[in-house]
């Protein structure tokens, strides 16, 4: 009767339960995500300033002038700026550009590993619930059969030391089953801390990724990072031409001047004598040491990231075949013989304590086999994270 309570309940929970299609849309709209595009677009804007050129400048003045012979009002307008780089618009624009493209990356990518690190908190709390359902249900058949080991204990068929012995045994279940629970609220929990637009009342759980035992990786030059730094260097290269160029800035002035009796029209340019200062040698020095700094930094994080991707992926592999083999044979071996014990019980061929061993046994790999695949889906979203791959490749 407890059971069906206990599934009816279930049940009731999971018509309100979200799945991760649920999940991942409310991250897409949550605040964390609003605000990397927000900043990305902020540092867009900020970086665009180096297109923009000073606003020339209107100057106007008025004065009254009296000398012996004549009495008036005098003034003048001019018109000047001042052009940084004037030469150098191209590189210019492909910096920025450049530049632009690194930070639409960066913002991608981060949003790409919160949708991962989410997604995987999403599958580790839906095996822990696994756990917590499956250990209640070995519990409740468990309970069931301690009855017959006091039965048997009471006609003298087995011994205090074997009753104590399984009836610690059960304990230790019981014991499981409220950790496993525990780890369920806690895994829910730590999910339900990533969504600020979602109100979690439970997880459908019929939509983890199919274990796989061989995840392909992909072009590593096609990697977040990698595209984001080669987008800074090419940003950092532009820049260096922009600085190398021969004229560093250029000025004009236009100017009209009406005294008393006299008008005069003044044009002027001025070019700064940039060879006269180490400025101009130290901005190049900046954008070309940069630029081997990201080619290294770049070189040495492919490496990096081929190599662990390449372990978790061994990981991968080993963590399938293992959780494979309790999955189709393990726990269908010990099931048969359980099955097989309780009907030698039933006809007097066979003992409580065998009946009992391999119900024990069978609840310790059932146990294992999904502790087994809860740890093979967080290294597998960790290869997911660290090879920058999407679900399912």
């Amino acid at each position: 009767m407890k059971l069906k309570i206990f599934l009816l309940l279930l049940l009731s929970l999971s018509a309100y339960a979200q799945n991760l299609h649920d999940i991942l849309s409310a991250l897409g709209n949550s605040g964390a995500v609003k605000y990397i595009k927000e900043k990305r677009d902020s540092e867009i804007a900020a970086n665009e300033l180096s297109l923009a050129y000073n606003a020339p400048e209107l100057g106007l003045s008025l004065a009254h002038a009296k000398d012996s012979a004549q009495d008036g009002i005098e003034y003048s307008f001019s018109l000047s700026q001042n052009i940084a780089q004037p030469f150098s618009s191209a590189d210019k624009n492909s910096a920025t550009e450049f530049a632009a493209k690194s930070l639409k990356q960066g913002a991608m990518h981060d949003i790409h590993m919160m949708t991962l690190d989410v997604a995987s908190k999403y599958h580790s709390a839906c095996v822990a619930k696994e756990m917590g359902e499956s250990s209640d249900l070995l519990f409740t058949e468990q309970n069931k059969r301690f009855s017959q080991i006091q039965k048997a204990y009471d006609l003298g068929e087995i011994s205090k030391k074997e009753l104590l012995f399984n009836k610690l045994d059960l304990a230790k279940l019981s014991q499981k089953a409220s950790a496993y629970k525990r780890e369920y609220l806690s895994e829910f929990s730590s999910l339900q801390k990533e969504l600020d637009s979602l109100i979690l009342d439970g997880l459908s759980c019929d939509d983890l990724v199919v274990p796989i035992g061989h995840v392909e990786l992909g072009d590593i030059n096609a990697h977040d990072e990698l595209i984001d730094l080669a987008y800074q260097q090419k940003s950092s290269q532009a820049f260096y031409a922009v600085y190398d160029s021969t004229v560093s800035g250029l000025g004009y002035e236009l100017a009209y001047d009406k005294e008393l009796d006299t008008r005069r029209y003044t044009a002027g340019i001025t070019i700064p004598l940039s060879f006269l200062s180490s400025q101009k040698e130290r901005e190049k020095a900046k954008y070309l040491h940069n630029t081997s700094a990201l080619n290294a930094y770049r070189d040495s994080l492919s490496k990096k990231i081929q190599s662990a991707s390449k372990a978790l992926q061994q990981k991968i592999k080993t963590l399938f075949d293992e959780y494979t083999l309790l999955q189709t044979e393990i726990v269908p071996l010990n099931e048969e013989l359980l099955k097989l014990s309780k009907s030698a019980l039933d006809e007097g061929e066979g003992t409580v304590m065998e009946y009992l061993d391999a119900s024990r046994s069978y609840s310790e790999n059932v146990l294992e086999m999904l502790a087994m695949k809860k740890t093979y889906y967080y290294e597998l979203f960790e290869l997911y994270k660290t090879a920058d791959l999407e679900f399912g490749e």
